[in-house]
């Protein structure tokens, strides 16, 4: 079986895991310990939801997409049959 990595949370003193293993018999495992991710600070969050919205635009809908389809670095021609 090739490596397969499956998420888990030691609480100190266990390792919980988080999903089924993929196999039910014995087998070596090799546990990496990775360091915990920092929450963000009260601000930074309000200030993550306060960035969505609406898309506000006055332009019609086809006159967006071609300022899209002309900003593209690769150019895909129509397939002609």
């Amino acid at each position: 079986m090739p490596l397969t990595s499956i998420v888990a949370i030691f609480d100190g003193k266990q390792v919980r895991l988080l999903e089924p293993p993929p196999i039910r018999e014995q087998y070596r495992v090799l546990v990496t310990f990775l360091e915990p991710e920092p929450m963000p600070s009260l601000a930074a969050q309000e200030r993550f939801w306060a960035s969505f919205g609406a898309w506000v635009d006055d332009r019609p809908v086809q006159a967006t997409l071609e300022d899209i389809r002309s900003g593209r670095k690769s150019k895909v021609e129509p397939l002609s049959l």
